[in-house]
């Protein structure tokens, strides 16, 4: 594939514009597009819209930041290298983060939380179907060996998957294909008006669940504990999370004969 667009010499200093930069910028922008326009529907002010978002995006890059340092810490000091943190970091670091300054940003602005969220999640979708475009294009977060008609071989010597030496299931792009489904599908929920926070528990659901099942179909080094990556236990307590939010939701609903 193409983990690195160009490379250049800024000041005698080599620089590399990746395309996992680029598409993360890209998602980023078209998450932004959609929550204003969501946003706009439910009477959001367009520059307090852009305000929040900004929140959000500084909020979700600098707590994925600080998780990537803390977690490679040992590595670091053991090599005794603290060069740049990637700056292209989309991880749960970064949903920690967005969610901080959601909590943040609803106090702010005195917006209810769940509404706000509903408002957002399409978009965080949206832009996290971007980000793994660009894990195909640097060929970072493979797939298992497969050798069927859609099976992908990675040759750049950049790319983290080029190492496998074998074709491989292409799982970044399915991930890209479902996110946008779910975001579709976030999408109308919250066009049907329903109550706040429906949009947010099936994000929790659905994602938690798609996130989990993929994660068997990556052969990428990751955390493992109990024969369970990191992040099938974070799509876990995403899912109970979201299962939690879902049943309060609809018993609130209930009482109140909404």
């Amino acid at each position: 594939m193409y983990p690195v667009i160009i490379q250049f010499d800024y000041f005698g200093e080599p620089r590399t514009i990746t395309s996992y930069g680029v598409l993360a910028v890209v998602g980023i922008f078209t998450a932004s597009w959609l929550i204003i326009r969501l946003a706009r529907t439910r009477g959001f002010e367009a520059f307090d819209t852009v305000n929040i978002i900004a929140l959000l995006v500084v909020g979700g890059i600098l707590v994925s930041l600080v998780t990537h340092f803390l977690i490679f810490l040992p590595e670091r000091l053991a090599q005794k290298s603290f060069g740049a943190l990637p700056l292209g970091v989309i991880s749960w670091g970064g949903v920690l983060g967005g969610f901080i300054a959601a909590v943040f940003a609803a106090r702010l602005w005195k917006i209810e939380l769940l509404r706000l969220g509903d408002i957002v999640i399409p978009g965080v979708a949206l832009g996290f179907a971007f980000g793994r475009v660009g894990c195909h294009l640097a060929g970072c977060c493979f797939g298992l060996h497969y050798d069927g008609p859609l099976a992908l071989k990675f040759t750049h010597p950049l790319a983290p998957a080029a190492a496998a030496h074998q074709p491989l299931f292409p799982i970044q792009l399915v991930s890209a294909a479902l996110l946008l489904l779910l975001s579709l599908v976030l999408w109308q929920i919250v066009r049907r008006n329903l109550r706040p926070g429906f949009a947010v528990s099936a994000y929790a659901l659905l994602y938690g669940a798609g996130r989990f099942t993929i994660e068997f179909f990556r052969d990428d080094a990751r955390g493992v504990f109990l024969r369970l990556s990191d992040a099938q236990w974070y799509s876990l307590v995403l899912f109970i999370t979201g299962a939690a939010l879902f049943f309060y939701l609809r018993r609130s609903k209930e009482a109140y004969g909404h």
